[in-house]
């Protein structure tokens, strides 16, 4: 049981995309909580009552605007697509619910003038909680499986659309040159070039040597649009994310999971992630055999 709930937490999840919905949903919990059923002692209120509930609900947006653009910049690491996991959603999910709570809690104790104690807190916090925590992580879990499922559909139709073989052999030399901010560089063959994959201000290009069967790999200073600019007379390679290009020439099979899609190369160990909004694209071109 204990491995299960670890694989459950440890599950990839669709990453953290900032959204109006991100904030606006919250905020309107947050409205219809206080509007509609009066807590917190608000109902001996004479008027205004709709004025105090949307101030909580802008409040919250506020809150809710600081976990999707704000500490995303400041802790880019935590937020990381990649390491994006169904347990990190839940924790960013539960801290935004306990954020609102909070300041919820200060907000009403000024309206009201009542002491800011600790019970008052515990009851806005089960509010909240109440409210909000259980359908978020039941919704967590619901996505997760929806995301997983659409996922894996896609992998398989892309499977169904690969060669037998992978189109690595077919005559199309054109050699690739990819010019750093500094004077170092690469040329490489199209058909020889896997993947690019960005690391900050660098690019770490990946490619098969004539004398390493291993991938070889080399890191430039420059930006992905750069390498996307040097790679376009090689239609094959392709932007598949935001962090990477890649050879659709050299994919052997695709794999899904929540998060998108993740293709396998030949002749290399490592899976390049495909984003969802580049799914689309990178389907289409392997089903036109590009």
């Amino acid at each position: 049981m204990t491995g299960w709930l670890k694989n459950i937490w440890r599950a990839a999840y669709p990453p953290h995309i900032a959204s109006w919905k991100t904030v606006t949903v919250p905020a309107a919990i947050v409205f219809l909580i206080l509007y509609l059923l009066e807590p917190f002692g608000l109902s001996r209120l004479e008027s205004g009552l709709l004025w105090v509930s949307l101030g909580a609900a802008l409040i919250s947006a506020g809150v809710s605007s600081v976990f999707v653009w704000v500490l995303p910049r400041l802790f880019p690491r935590w937020y990381a697509e990649q390491g994006w996991t169904l347990g990190k959603e839940v924790v960013n999910t539960l801290a935004l619910l306990l954020s609102i709570a909070v300041c919820v809690w200060l907000y009403v104790a000024w309206l009201t003038g009542m002491v800011l104690s600790l019970r008052l807190f515990f009851v806005v916090l089960l509010w909240v909680l109440i409210l909000g925590a259980f359908p978020t992580v039941l919704f967590a879990l619901w996505n997760r499986n929806i995301q997983l499922a659409r996922n894996l559909r896609k992998a398989t139709e892309m499977n169904r659309s690969l060669p037998d073989k992978p189109k690595a052999e077919k005559p199309f030399s054109v050699p690739l040159v990819f010019q750093g901010d500094t004077r170092e560089a690469l040329e490489v063959d199209a058909m020889s070039f896997l993947y690019a994959e960005s690391e900050g201000n660098y690019i770490c290009l990946y490619y098969l040597s004539s004398q390493d069967p291993s991938p070889a790999s080399k890191l430039l200073r420059l930006t992905m649009k750069q390498a996307e600019a040097s790679a376009v007379s090689a239609p094959f390679i392709v932007r598949c994310h935001r962090a990477y290009l890649v050879n659709l020439r050299r994919v052997t099979k695709v794999d899904g999971n929540s998060q998108g899609c993740r293709l396998r190369l030949e002749g290399c160990a490592d899976e390049v992630p495909v984003s969802r909004s580049y799914v689309k694209k990178v389907q289409a071109l392997i089903a036109a055999g590009k």
